[in-house]
């Protein structure tokens, strides 16, 4: 259940240093000088005064560097070389061969702080339920600042005034043209596909780029969630298969052991959500891949290519480094993808000399396990831990401003911001909040909702209002195997959460609940929400002071939080304050792009230019690599929408 936190400002006298709940004393590395203060003073000026005070920390979050990065408990079943594996993730991540048009790469929508900046070609119409004066802006449409937020009111203050525009479009990410797949083609990074009409995205007849009906969520720090994916399809136990966990029967691999033989075989890796989240897009007919292509042909082209072959990739890269050819593209030719899968995984999944349904090789047939283990394994060292706000958790009272302390207490208390990005994660739905060891696992919790009654639901994802509840269901849609809530399928029987028995007589609240994203790096994943709805981090303290947008509308289902935040509505300084602290987040290793947050050369599509036999023509931008001495600066995507992608 979702307990409202208090964050108090405390006289020095009553300062105790002490072990807290969250692991971590926050000591003053510099106290406090005493200098008095006036109630007629202005609150950021009174705050600042406060130099014979200290914060009573004990409901604040610690550094995220005292978390624990959780990891699968049975990771050496299927892993040798830990470090190998992270080389292999970070290659197949970033690799642009993995597109079935030898240019898209997991990497493609997660360039930017691990999101997706691009301005052009990045809306999608909605769909069902989307309101009748709606329209779709068409493929190719650049965004601007004006556009946002999607949904604007003739006075931000007040969900109830009147509506100056509103779209269910969704600001989403470019995938792929619109093609079946023919075959892929050994040594080609190109699939062979054939172009189908495409309704949807096309430009003057000719097919373009289509884009995603949710925006992308970073990929950093992404390793602390028990689910991923907006909607938690992305289950928390990996199948080796695809995103669907222990819900799909018949997920199954291949396994050889010299008693045994080759067989197939039904696994499930916990704590490996970050695995199950990599097989998804890779053969999505959207995002990556033409319609019908399976692991294992994916497979047989990745390991008949060499590794990065299209990319350079500096020396001094943090994990590819060593691997690079200097002034060349791609890695040494020594590191093919098969040496690699060889080098990390252990042979009971891919040493099998005899063919699997003789067509494929084991390593082949296996590819989607190497797949989403290595790259969880590269996402893993993904973790931001020295923001600002970390040397102040930890101690430095001098390491963010007096605006941003005044944010932070703000942020604890009427915001109530704490309630759902929790944690040193600054997150909800995070492993240690749902699964905390030795204690009760709250991946379904029960609490009040907005319409005053109790229900139970999924923890760390929560209806606000961003949109009708109706036009996007999240965590409450079905999946391919039956609902995606862990709530829903308690009901059904599916599932059974220790501590619970919720019988289809109780109330459940999951529709239009989606997971609460990390805070952290918040000033570089623009825009926000599951819909990329608004551009500006004011934007979205303004949609939470009013008490969301669709409130009345969602009332059944929405989060009981969502409420006019008196406090904060209307109040440009506190509104500032906020923004202030939520800077503090920001680590300067990735604004800078250094390690880990380094990364080879990637090519990304940015909108198209002109066409050619029915398809539109690519405008391409290509993002240099980086190594041990980072890159450019990472700009806002309030920033990119008036500079435009940095080329």
């Amino acid at each position: 259940m979702k307990t409202a936190l208090r964050f108090q400002i405390a006289p020095a006298s009553r300062w105790l240093l002490g072990t807290l709940s969250v692991g971590f004393a926050l000591a003053a590395a510099a106290p406090f000088t005493a200098r008095a203060t006036s109630p007629d003073q202005p609150e950021a000026e009174q705050f600042a005064n406060l130099e014979d005070q200290q914060l009573e920390t004990e409901s604040a979050p610690g550094p995220l560097s005292g978390q624990p990065i959780p990891m699968p408990k049975d990771l050496s079943k299927y892993i040798k070389n830990v470090n190998a594996a992270k080389v292999l993730g970070k290659a197949l991540f970033w690799d642009m061969q993995a597109g079935s048009d030898g240019l898209t790469a997991c990497a493609t929508c997660h360039w930017h702080a691990g999101a997706d900046v691009r301005q052009r070609n990045q809306i999608a119409p909605h769909g069902p339920g989307k309101p009748d004066n709606d329209s779709f802006r068409g493929t190719n449409y650049t965004l601007k600042m004006d556009d946002f937020p999607l949904r604007k009111l003739s006075d931000p203050r007040n969900r109830k005034s009147s509506v100056v525009r509103d779209t269910s479009e969704v600001v989403g990410s470019q995938g792929v043209i619109k093609r079946d797949l023919v075959a892929v083609r050994d040594g080609n990074p190109r699939d062979l596909g054939t172009t189908m009409a495409d309704p949807v995205f096309h430009v003057s007849g000719a097919n373009g780029r289509q884009v995603t009906g949710r925006n992308a969520p970073t990929t950093i720090n992404s390793v602390f969630f028990d689910r991923l994916f907006w909607d938690g399809r992305a289950y928390s136990n990996f199948n080796g298969v695809n995103p669907f966990g222990e819900t799909d029967p018949a997920a199954k691999v291949w396994s050889f052991t010299a008693a045994e033989g080759l067989k197939q075989k039904r696994i499930l890796i916990e704590r490996a959500a970050l695995a199950s989240q990599a097989v998804g897009p890779a053969n999505n007919s959207v995002e990556m891949s033409w319609n019908g292509r399976a692991f294992a042909a994916f497979g047989r082209k990745m390991l008949s290519l060499k590794p990065l072959a299209l990319q350079s990739v500096a020396v001094d890269d943090s994990l590819l480094g060593p691997y690079a050819v200097p002034r060349g593209k791609g890695l040494k030719d020594s590191l093919s993808y098969a040496t690699l899968i060889r080098d990390a995984f252990q042979p009971e999944w891919w040493s099998s000399s005899n063919p699997v349904d003789g067509e494929y090789s084991q390593m082949e047939a296996n590819f989607s396990l190497f797949w989403g283990l290595a790259i969880m394994m590269y996402e893993s060292t993904l973790v931001s831990d020295q923001a600002p706000y970390d040397r102040f958790a930890a101690g430095d009272a001098n390491a963010i401003s007096a605006s941003a302390k005044q944010g932070l207490e703000i942020f604890m208390n009427q915001g109530k911001c704490i309630n759902c990005h929790s944690g040193p994660e600054f997150a909800g739905g995070t492993i240690s909040t749902l699964r905390p060891s030795g204690r009760t696992e709250k991946r379904i919790e029960f609490m009040v909702m907005g319409n005053k009654k109790p229900a139970f639901y999924d923890g760390g994802f929560y209806n606000i209002g961003v949109r009708p509840t109706e036009e996007d269901l999240g965590v409450g849609a079905d999946g391919p195997f039956g609902p995606l809530s862990l709530t829903a399928r308690e009901v059904n029987g599916t599932y059974r959460h220790p501590g619970h028995d919720i019988c289809d007589t109780d109330r459940i609240a999951i529709k239009g609940s989606f997971k609460s994203p990390t805070l952290r790096n918040v000033t570089l994943t623009g825009p926000f929400f599951h819909n990329g709805g608004t551009a500006t981090l004011e934007q979205v303290i303004e949609f939470y002071a009013r008490g969301g947008d669709f409130h009345e509308r969602n009332i059944d289902d929405l989060d009981p939080d969502i409420e006019v935040l008196d406090e904060i509505v209307g109040n440009p300084e506190r509104i500032q304050n906020l923004v202030d602290f939520l800077k503090t987040l920001t680590d300067p290793r990735v604004e800078y792009q250094r390690p880990p947050f380094d990364h080879p050369e990637l090519v990304i599509t940015n909108g198209h230019q002109g066409s050619s036999k029915g398809v539109a023509l690519d405008k391409r931008i290509s993002l240099p690599a980086t190594g041990s001495k980072g890159g450019a600066r990472l700009k806002r995507f309030e920033e990119i929408l008036v500079d435009g992608v940095p080329n």
